[in-house]
């Protein structure tokens, strides 16, 4: 049940990622790449240093579970939501409609496995799904905000827009029960997490390393880019905190 609410938590960040620019019409462009750096930090330090060590040596299926990952969200911007980038409404601010329904698409399918990773990564243990949590929730607001952004220059409707936002919200909270369905299937509900967790270290790897990272680099801003060491140092942070809060919990 807490995965669920956390979820929860994941999507409300989406919709208020996309709430922010109203708010402010000239969001800070350093800002959003600041969070991106951060974010892809605490994405790589949770996949390499704590992902990969859990489920490698559980099952001898998990490396071609992480290349599935890797292979499935490649496929997914590349032949069925084209014309996506994440981060591009920071180079660009106008659309047209082919890129705005690649975006959406691609973003929904983003957000889909976020939602599934939180549910799959509590299943192993509290500690884990709390730092996967942290590690979503930190994209989860430049995800909202890339999508409105996106659409509200294409349409200048604000409408349109909110509900884009909606759209990445629900599309999380599909993708955590969608984790809870697998896990009633009459299959070793261990190796289904495993393979699932699997899936979800390729899913990180290739978020961080071709969607998150290119565009901190292309900034060339240093200041913000240093950010992305800051994500590794706040990865170890949150193990510290956990641990002394309730070290039951690994």
């Amino acid at each position: 049940m807490e995965a669920i609410l956390f979820a929860l938590l994941a999507a409300f960040a989406n919709i208020l990622g996309g709430l922010i620019i109203f708010i402010k019409k000239d969001w800070s462009r350093r800002g959003l790449l600041g969070l991106m750096a951060l974010s892809s930090g605490l994405l790589i330090a949770l996949t390499v240093l704590d992902l990969l060590p859990e489920v490698v040596p559980s099952h001898p299926w998990s490396p071609a579970f992480i290349l599935l990952g890797i292979l499935c969200i490649f496929f997914f911007q590349q032949f069925v939501a084209t014309h996506f980038h994440f981060g591009e409404e920071v180079h660009h601010t106008d659309h047209s409609n082919s890129t705005v329904i690649g975006a959406f698409g691609g973003m929904m399918i983003h957000t889909f496995f976020d939602g599934f990773s939180i549910v799959a990564s509590f299943e192993v243990s509290i500690k884990l799904g709390i730092t996967v949590m942290i590690a979503v929730l930190l994209h989860k607001i430049p995800d909202g905000l890339t999508i409105s952004s996106i659409v509200f220059s294409s349409s200048k409707d604000k409408k349109k827009a909110l509900w884009s936002t909606l759209g990445l919200g629900m599309s999380t909270i599909v993708g955590a029960f969608a984790a809870l369905l697998i896990n009633q299937f009459s299959l070793p509900q261990e190796d289904i997490t495993t393979l699932a967790l699997s899936f979800s270290a390729g899913i990180f790897l290739y978020v961080a390393g071709t969607d998150l990272l290119p565009v901190v680099n292309a900034s060339d801003d240093r200041p913000v880019a240093s950010l992305f060491f800051l994500g590794i140092v706040l990865f170890f942070i949150l193990q510290f905190i956990i641990k002394a809060i309730a070290p039951g919990l690994a």
